[in-house]
């Protein structure tokens, strides 16, 4: 089948679009039109962008909010009352703090400073929104909808690691071994599904201690296979910051979803039948 690729600038790298099937000059035109909307959506969620509409809520401590960061943030306060704050999305101050390398500070920061009613959120004492582990996701779940309305049937968007495919073809992808830098555990299958890892060893800071991830446990990596990428991606986070009641409990809720966990002594959990996706 004919394939076109595409990278563009996002998510403070590069993803890779990949059409299948389609004219490479009509294809262009819609990945083009498609990052236009991907731009739009980063200018929402971006925590690092002072002008985003994220820093902006963060900025002035109550506003009215566009549907998309209200969807988005009613659905991460809702985990983070579900993981009883292992999951947080009020620790941005935290997330800067540790990459300046500055001392981080105990602060009694908690999704329960952040008030919702209607389009009204307010941010209470000193807590800081940061969306990070579900904005990527839902931004590329978007890009693939907007895909699909164009009539594009089969794709593959990597955002950065995290992958949406779409379409009846089968794709084989490998997982890294997140203490061996280019090597990979296994490869699994994926079709029509999203993968998504988090670990703490792409980002961080002087050591895997000081990851970009507040509140890590046990597991070094965790890998999740969902039928979207911001379910797979906020999974992934979640399991990374619960104990192993907390992941059984996380797991049984989303039976749909599979996953599979790196701990620190390298030894492997799977969860919802995840070996049956392993191609050795």
């Amino acid at each position: 089948m004919k394939k076109t690729t595409f990278k563009k600038k996002l998510f403070g790298g590069e993803i890779t679009i990949i059409v299948y099937g389609i004219d490479e000059i009509l294809s262009k035109d819609i990945v083009n039109e498609m990052y236009s909307e991907a731009l739009r959506l980063q200018k929402i969620f971006n925590f690092f962008d002072e002008n985003s509409e994220l820093s902006n809520l963060n900025r002035k401590r109550n506003m009215s909010v566009s549907n998309e960061l209200l969807k988005v943030l009613k659905k991460s306060v809702q985990l983070s009352k579900f993981t009883k704050g292992n999951y947080d999305i009020s620790l941005g101050r935290k997330i800067l703090q540790r990459k300046k390398g500055e001392k981080e500070e105990d602060t009694l920061d908690s999704y329960k400073d952040i008030k919702i009613s209607g389009n009204i959120v307010s941010i209470k004492n000193s807590s800081v929104i940061d969306l990070g582990s579900i904005a990527k996701g839902y931004i590329t779940d978007c890009l693939g909808k907007f895909l699909e309305e164009k009539g594009i049937k089969e794709f593959l968007i990597d955002s950065r690691g995290d992958i949406l495919v779409h379409g009846d073809s089968t794709h084989i992808l490998g997982i890294q071994n997140p203490r061996e830098n280019k090597k990979i555990i296994f490869s699994v299958k994926i079709k029509d599904k999203a993968i998504a890892t988090s670990g703490d060893y792409n980002q961080f800071y002087d050591g895997f201690e000081k990851s970009h991830v507040i509140n890590k446990k046990e597991p070094i990596s965790a890998t999740v296979i969902a039928k979207d990428l911001e379910t797979a991606d906020l999974i992934a986070t979640c399991l990374l910051v619960s104990d192993n009641k907390t992941r059984e409990k996380i797991m049984n809720k989303n039976k749909k979803a599979r996953a599979f966990i790196v701990k620190n002594n390298m030894e492997e959990e799977y969860y919802n039948n995840f070996e049956e996706v392993i191609k050795r």
